[in-house]
């Protein structure tokens, strides 16, 4: 990278907030701005084509949120991340103290300017394994943060990339969704999709109302559920619409049987 403008990828829905970042950067040595999105899912295209150094992503975007693109582009040549949000926390300081950085809206030029040498920094001291794994720990911050601040919040909806598409997947249609790996299988539609995504990050996202944990490796939907029963060898199944038999683990399957008792099912 010696001798070569650092590449950026800018990604923001509000046009004011982005001219204001070009402006800003006219004033930054040795960097080049390679592709511009306006919300989530463009973002996540472009990483994935572009492969920038450097990725300013609003946490805020229609179709995807920051974070989301992130998950769904996967290491994508593993840039250093900056993000960039009205939205202020003590998750601010646990940026500082990372190979990635957080600004605050309006975003100050000097505090870019150092934002761009911190990432840098980062990306000649780092390799893409480490800088994967640090912006992981700062995202879960970051969630924490928001969760407390504004209460619980579901997500309605998850954009899924699929052989170079992006399919809308709503929650309330999915069958069934499974660990596999550092991915998850969705059930949905007739068909599975692999989404990458933690089975514990899914529960903090997933309304309970309409997804119910049976084992740690699966969620299933409430309104897909038509009976509980046992097999020969005494285990639990929840059998869906479909006939799909999802085994529920012994660690859910007292909280499983109470929500059947309360809800009327089975």
């Amino acid at each position: 990278m010696a001798g070569e403008p650092l590449r950026l990828l800018l990604a923001d829905d509000e046009p004011l907030a982005l001219r204001r970042m070009k402006l800003a950067l006219q004033s930054v040595p040795d960097v080049k701005i390679v592709g511009v999105a306006t919300d989530g899912v463009q973002a996540v295209a472009a990483m994935c084509e572009l492969r920038p150094d450097v990725a300013l992503l609003d946490i805020r975007m229609p179709l995807m949120d920051g974070f989301e693109v992130v998950n769904a582009a996967g290491n994508a040549g593993a840039p250093a991340i900056i993000f960039v949000s009205a939205f202020d926390s003590y998750a601010v300081r646990a940026f500082a103290a990372a190979a990635v950085d957080y600004l605050v809206k309006p975003v100050e030029f000097d505090r870019l300017a150092r934002a761009i040498a911190r990432a840098r920094a980062a990306l000649r001291a780092q390799d893409a394994g480490r800088r994967v794994e640090e912006l992981a720990n700062v995202v879960d911050a970051l969630r924490r943060e928001m969760r407390d601040r504004e209460g619980a919040h579901f997500e309605h909806e998850f954009w899924i990339r699929d052989r170079g598409r992006f399919l809308r997947v709503p929650v309330a249609d999915i069958d069934r969704i499974d660990a596999e790996r550092d991915y998850v299988r969705i059930h949905w539609d007739g068909r599975t999709l692999l989404h990458r995504e933690t089975m514990s990050h899914l529960e903090q996202k997933l309304d309970p109302e309409i997804m119910l944990r049976v084992h740690r490796s699966a969620f299933i939907n409430w309104r897909r559920l038509r009976v509980v029963r046992r097999d020969d060898r005494g285990r639990l199944l929840a059998v869906l619409a479909d006939g799909q038999e999802v085994p529920i683990s012994r660690a859910y399957a007292q909280r499983v049987m109470a929500e059947m008792r309360q809800r009327g099912v089975g």
